[in-house]
């Protein structure tokens, strides 16, 4: 059976095609104000990134602008003297340089669209996302292989598609479907000339589309051989040699996923132009969640409550415990006892506090107050314990009750069976020898920041379980435990153990706890204890 290769075929609308061109449209930011009111010609742009005084502008950049701020609009129509050609490169004289000017200088708010001729609607546009985006025009080789950026992303917004990527400080948002065709194609090397014999879009109007797309970095050309070469770099995609893409192999890039680049990017400022910190997204949509989870059915089982006097006056002092924590991945003989479970949890994870308080989006919010860190004293993090072995406390999975001092076991106890499968994959996660005495399972409610952050819930967490762990480490030195944090989790697995929906209430850290192992074993060379 042979296979025919997408770019081999003719779409049958082809023969209809005629050269039809793009046609480029301009306007400013929905969210620019235009202000031209001001005295001697002052005009005042005012959008998310601040203001824009043009002094001394003239009728024509100022009915340009005004144009601007209500749509997209063809210069050319707006501006005598101006061509579609002109529109695409930096002001270089004539009676036209004031408004190419003033355009080439707001390039942070300006918004490129396109058209084709004699269309009555936008294939695309492309919207600057950062107040650096400077737009570059590229010239579309026919040629030439092109890909769609192993960084970008599509996904659907309101009534059509968005092309995003980490890399790119633009937007581009999808209006026609002959956009669509064209990104569908270019997941794979592809030149404008392959892409017109298989879609019934004229070559000129692809290469529009392609130079724009070019333009923002979503699609990359493939790198051209040096001489001596060869023609690689121009390799058709049916055969030949493979074309080379300059992301592929840069260095600054080598170390990212797609995804994590685009995490990282979105949940930190400059780079986008999303709601950003306390916004209060989901104020009028929702309840906050409360401060403290409510306790799940179960029988409880109360913990020993330390004396903090008495822990004070026996702990080692602070430089001895950073300087002695260690990660211990092998355990001793002696078994963890409930007294000592308690007193672990009692000074590293319980609730010392609860208040309310009134916030900035008028609700009144419960808030508490425990042994670690978290932003704006959210708290999410609940906890989780899988026990295999500590005396006085059955084997079975438990929830943390953190105000009332308790464990409240979930599901069966030790014929619950998840059980095997957690413990399982903690001593593969953690690389024992044997499966842990007691695992802890870290969750998060995230609704509690995702009712009042834009962009900072998840990576907010994270940061919260970084703290966490260093205070469970911490405690676990100065009491004399073995302690190991879980690099990874099965978030399934994770979700069958507690009890929870993994996409309300996901996993997202661990830990294991246990007794030390024997003097001799935990010297420096061990290669069960490490930094």
């Amino acid at each position: 059976m042979s296979v025919v290769s997408p770019f081999s075929t003719t779409v049958t609308a082809q023969t209809a095609q005629t050269e039809r061109r793009c046609v480029s449209f301009w306007s400013l930011r929905e969210d620019v104000l235009v202000d031209t009111s001001g005295p001697s010609g002052c005009v005042v742009l005012s959008g998310r990134w601040g203001e824009v005084r043009l002094r001394g502008a003239g009728p024509s950049v100022r009915e340009t602008l005004r144009r601007m701020s209500l749509g997209p609009i063809s210069l050319a129509n707006a501006v005598a003297g101006l061509t579609a050609d002109d529109s695409m490169h930096p002001p270089s004289g004539g009676p036209e340089t004031e408004i190419l000017a003033v355009l080439h200088r707001l390039q942070h708010l300006v918004v490129r669209s396109l058209s084709m001729e004699e269309s009555d609607h936008l294939l695309m546009s492309v919207v600057p996302i950062a107040r650096s985006a400077r737009y570059r025009p590229v010239a579309a080789d026919r040629c030439h292989p092109v890909r769609l950026s192993r960084f970008a992303f599509l996904r659907s917004e309101g009534q059509g598609f968005v092309l995003e990527s980490p890399a790119s400080l633009y937007r581009v948002v999808v209006h026609g479907p002959e956009v669509s065709w064209l990104i569908g194609m270019l997941g794979r090397p592809v030149t404008i000339d392959q892409m017109a014999a298989s879609v019934p879009l004229s070559a000129p109007v692809i290469s529009g589309i392609v130079a724009h797309l070019l333009a923002t970095g979503m699609v990359v050309p493939a790198e051209r051989p040096h001489t001596g070469e060869g023609t690689q770099g121009d390799a058709p995609a049916g055969g030949g040699a493979v074309p080379h893409f300059a992301e592929d192999q840069d260095p600054a890039l080598l170390s990212w996923s797609a995804v994590d680049l685009f995490f990282h990017s979105r949940s930190t400022l400059g780079r986008h132009d999303a709601d950003f910190g306390a916004t209060y997204p989901l104020a009028q949509r929702t309840a906050p969640a409360p401060a403290v989870k409510p306790l799940p059915d179960g029988p409880r089982l109360p913990l020993a409550r330390p004396s903090l006097t008495e822990v004070a006056a026996s702990d080692p002092p602070l430089t001895t415990v950073v300087e002695e924590r260690r990660t211990v991945r092998s355990f001793g003989p002696d078994r963890l006892t409930a007294a000592v479970l308690g007193e672990f949890l009692y000074r590293a994870l319980r609730i010392r506090s609860l208040h309310e308080s009134p916030d900035e989006s008028g609700h009144t919010e419960s808030f508490s107050d425990r042994p670690y860190p978290s932003g704006a004293n959210a708290y999410e993090l609940e906890f989780y314990l899988t026990v295999r072995d500590c005396a006085d406390v059955p084997p079975g999975t438990y929830y943390y009750a953190p105000l009332e001092h308790c464990l409240v076991r979930l599901g069966d106890g030790e014929t619950d069976p998840t059980l095997p499968e957690r413990l399982a994959e903690a001593q593969v996660t953690a690389g024992l020898t044997e499966p842990p005495a007691v695992v802890i399972t870290i969750t998060s409610r995230i609704h509690r920041l995702a009712w009042k952050y834009s962009g900072l819930p998840y990576a907010l967490t994270l940061k919260h379980v970084g703290a966490v762990i260093q205070n469970l480490y911490l405690i676990g030195t100065a009491m004399g435990l073995a302690s190991c944090a879980l690099g990874s989790g099965d978030i399934e697995l994770a979700a069958r153990t507690t009890g929870t929906d993994w996409r309300i209430e996901p996993s997202v850290g661990g830990f294991i706890l246990g007794t030390p192992p024997e003097p001799s074993s935990t010297s420096p060379s061990s290669p069960t204890v490490s930094s």
